[in-house]
């Protein structure tokens, strides 16, 4: 990921659990676990992304991509 859309993404999952750890001390509980789906939502984003370069890594050491070896 480039370091500024890593910035901007930092940015809006802190201010997302500042929200659910307000709402929960004004004991607000369906506005605090109303954030939980975007919480996850970014989790399988990033291990998507992961998977995804750690793919592309794998083929660029082995471009004719013959698998495991017999």
């Amino acid at each position: 990921m480039k370091k500024g859309f890593s910035i901007v993404m930092m940015a809006i999952i802190g201010l997302i659990v500042i929200y659910g750890t307000v709402c929960l001390f004004m004991g607000n509980f369906i506005g605090a676990y109303a954030t939980l789906p975007f919480l996850f939502v970014y989790y399988v984003w990033v291990v998507a992304m992961k998977r995804r370069g750690m793919r592309e890594e794998t083929e660029r050491h082995d471009p004719e991509n013959r698998g495991p070896l017999r």
